[in-house]
């Protein structure tokens, strides 16, 4: 019997591998820089957005470097947009490999899933390699408090990722429809206006973004005594309960539409 139920996890393991090479070699076209791509495509997004910033000689509204402002808002928020929206393209892309007896609707899911947060990682760690060969000052004062920051938007990510994929499956048009909020969320998390400089009856809205505190928690890592409003356990609720029920839709829901 163990032997058979360490034969069945080989298996499992063996599918979200092989799931996950797929999807990485199948990147833009299924060249040998495919997956390179992928990684340098919300890099891009970031530095494009910081030389915006700069040629526009916008003025700093913490610290003295825009650079380092805009690279520590958007940071969390790239991860959040391109590993939700990837998460949520995955099934729809890899519809054919479900007939296969041996992967299931969730292992495709959970494959592209892992692909994102080692693409998510990857791609932050050229931004601030970058920036820091550009020569701004990027590393973080508070290194623990900044992998706090990126560890939040991964599992929050993660959490939206399994909502969309929920969704999606139901209604298609949602992969055009979760642009909505996800650019309410991006203007109203800090990434680009300081919250605290908005009026405080909108503050008091803002405050319900999630990405808002995760902004604020990887800021202070880069800006001593920053954000210590911010609100971790809020973010660990709405990204539990959001996966919770992306989750149990993906299980008992999503079954009934593919059959």
């Amino acid at each position: 019997m163990a032997q058979h139920m360490k034969s069945a996890l080989e298996v499992q393991l063996d599918v979200l591998g092989a799931l996950m090479l797929r999807d990485m070699r199948t990147r833009f076209g299924g060249t040998m820089w495919g997956y390179g791509i992928a990684v340098g495509w919300p890099c891009a997004h970031i530095l494009v957005i910081t030389a915006a910033y700069v040629l526009m000689k916008r003025p700093t509204p913490i610290g003295d470097s825009i650079v380092l402002f805009a690279v520590s808002g958007l940071s969390p928020y790239i991860i959040m947009n391109y590993m939700s929206r990837k998460m949520m393209e995955g099934p729809m892309q890899n519809k054919q490999l479900i007939y296969f007896p041996q992967v299931k609707f969730f292992d495709v899911v959970i494959s592209r899933a892992l692909v994102e947060i080692c693409t998510s990682s990857l791609s932050i760690i050229m931004v601030f390699f970058l920036a820091t060969c550009f020569g701004a000052n990027v590393i973080p004062r508070d290194t623990f408090t900044f992998c706090q920051s990126m560890i939040l938007s991964i599992l929050f990510a993660m959490s939206l990722g399994f909502m969309n994929v929920f969704i999606s499956q139901m209604l298609p048009q949602w992969q055009i429809g979760v642009i909505v909020p996800t650019i309410i969320m991006y203007f109203t998390s800090g990434t680009i206006i300081v919250t605290e400089a908005m009026p405080q009856i909108i503050y008091e809205y803002v405050q319900w973004n999630p990405l808002m505190h995760i902004v604020k928690v990887c800021r202070s890592g880069f800006y001593p005594g920053y954000g210590q409003d911010s609100d971790i356990l809020y973010v660990l609720l709405v990204s539990g309960n959001l996966a919770l029920i992306g989750l149990l839709g993906i299980r008992f829901v999503v079954p009934r539409f593919l059959n």
